[in-house]
């Protein structure tokens, strides 16, 4: 019997017993947003994720940028993906972009849980600051 003034480690105890996620993929149809907001304690337990920015559904009302910052406070840093391409968005994007809303996949790599892979996607990001021939989108 848990006594009143002694803290209940109920919920802690269970998210170390719960098994880590490798990957998760959040495709909704624009209520991505949404389900991150009520997966905190999923996002503790992530490696890797990927969701869908775009215009539909609830992102009509949410902005890309409260989606990044709410990662971030989970230690995900995020890309905007392409083909062997990754623009990062997290603490590297430009203001006026985030109220551009077109078709977009994301990925985001926890840091603290998987540095391996967080650094190798900040190293293809860094690649493709170099590629010659890339050259980013950018609204009129």
């Amino acid at each position: 019997v848990q006594k009143k003034d002694e803290p209940n480690h109920s919920t802690q105890t269970q998210n170390q017993l719960l098994p880590t996620i490798n990957f998760l993929s959040i495709d909704v149809e624009g209520y991505d947003f949404d389900v991150i907001l009520g997966a905190s304690q999923t996002l503790q337990r992530t490696e890797y994720l990927e969701f869908e920015y775009n215009w539909m559904g609830s992102w009509s009302k949410q902005t890309l940028k409260d989606a990044i910052e709410v990662l971030s406070r989970h230690q995900f840093i995020c890309y905007f993906a392409g083909i062997d391409k990754l623009w990062r968005i997290t603490d590297c994007f430009v203001e006026d972009l985030y109220s551009y809303r077109t078709w977009s996949n994301v990925a985001c790599v926890n840091t603290q849980r998987v540095p391996d892979i967080a650094t190798e996607m900040e190293s293809i990001f860094q690649r493709t600051l170099q590629d010659e021939h890339f050259t980013p989108y950018l609204p009129k």
